[in-house]
C-alpha cells in the first residue's frame, strides 16, 4: 500500500489543526456542517456536471491504482527479457508462445504471443503503444477530476463567505457575540475550500500523474524489450540498451542492494 499518500495528508492536517490550537484557538471552532456543505457540495456538484459519467467511473480506479500500486522491480524485469531473448535465440521466436502460458504479466504474455507469431515490428510497437495510451488516459482522467476540484473549492469557499456576510449584515441588530460566531463561520467556508483544493485535491492529482508517467516508462521498457526479441537482437545488447533507456547501472544498484536486504 502507498503509505505516501495518507501519511502527507495527515502531516498536512495535523500541522493546521495543531498550529491553530497552539496560536489560541478552540479544535470545535474549526467544524462546520453548514461550511463544509456549501464547499464540497458546491465542489462535488461542479465535478458532477464537468465530466461524463465513463470518466467519473475511473475515479475509484484511480485512487485504487495509486493507493495498492506494486513497486515497479526494474532489475528484474531486464533480467527477464534478457533470459526470454536467449531463448528465443536459442529456440527460436516460436518458444516464445510456450514462455507466454507462464507468463503473469498480461501486457508481455500478450507482447509474447506477438513475438511467436512473427508479426512486424511496426505492428506490435503499435498495438502495445495504442494499449500503454489506452490505460494511462484512464488513470489520468481522475488527475483531471482532481484538477477541477482543485479549482472550484476557492471559489464554493469564497461563495460560503459572501452568504455568510449576506447573513450578518441582514442582522445586524442581533446581539454581538452571536454576529462574531456568524462571522467566524462565514470564513471558515474559505478556509475549507482553499484547505481542500491545496492539501487534498491538487496533491493528490499530481501524485495520479506522476504514478502515471513511471507505469508508462516501465511497460515502454517492456515494449523495448519485446521489440529487440522480435528483431533478434544480440541478448546482451538488448540488455545494456534496456539498462541505458532506464538511467544506467547505477540506477540498478540500489534497486539490487534493496533486493538484497529484503531476501
Amino acid at each position: 500500500m502507498n503509505f505516501n499518500i495518507i501519511i502527507g495528508f495527515l502531516v498536512a492536517v495535523l500541522s493546521i489543526i495543531f498550529g491553530f490550537y497552539f496560536d489560541g484557538g478552540n479544535f470545535a471552532s474549526l467544524y462546520s456542517p453548514t461550511a463544509l456543505l456549501i464547499v464540497l457540495g458546491g465542489a462535488i456538484g461542479y465535478i458532477i456536471l464537468g465530466f461524463p459519467l465513463n470518466v467519473l467511473a475511473q475515479f475509484p480506479r484511480s485512487i485504487k491504482f495509486i493507493l495498492f500500486r506494486k513497486k515497479k522491480d526494474y532489475a528484474g524485469l531486464i533480467e527477464k527479457l534478457y533470459n526470454l531473448a536467449n531463448i528465443a535465440r536459442r529456440e527460436g521466436i516460436l518458444s516464445m508462445e510456450a514462455e507466454a502460458e507462464k507468463e503473469e504479466d498480461p501486457f508481455i504474455q500478450k507482447g509474447l504471443l506477438y513475438v511467436a507469431d512473427g508479426v512486424e515490428p511496426e505492428f506490435l510497437k503499435e498495438v502495445l503503444e495504442n494499449e500503454i495510451s489506452a490505460r494511462m488516459r484512464d488513470i489520468t482522467s481522475a488527475a483531471k477530476i482532481c484538477d477541477a476540484g482543485g479549482a472550484v473549492c476557492p471559489a464554493m469557499g469564497l461563495i460560503g463567505t459572501v452568504i455568510g456576510m449576506v447573513n450578518i449584515l441582514l442582522n445586524l441588530s442581533a446581539d454581538m457575540s452571536v454576529l462574531g460566531i456568524s462571522v467566524g463561520t462565514a470564513f471558515l467556508t474559505t478556509f475549507y475550500g482553499v484547505f481542500l483544493a491545496n492539501v487534498f485535491f491538487l496533491p493528490l492529482g499530481s501524485h495520479i500523474r506522476l504514478c502515471a508517467e513511471q507505469e508508462t516508462s516501465y511497460m515502454q521498457l517492456i515494449v523495448t524489450g519485446l521489440l529487440s526479441i522480435l528483431e533478434g537482437e544480440y541478448p546482451a545488447r538488448m540488455r545494456d540498451n534496456l539498462i541505458a533507456e532506464i538511467g544506467g547501472p547505477e540506477k540498478l544498484k540500489p534497486l539490487k542492494e534493496k533486493e538484497q536486504k529484503s531476501a
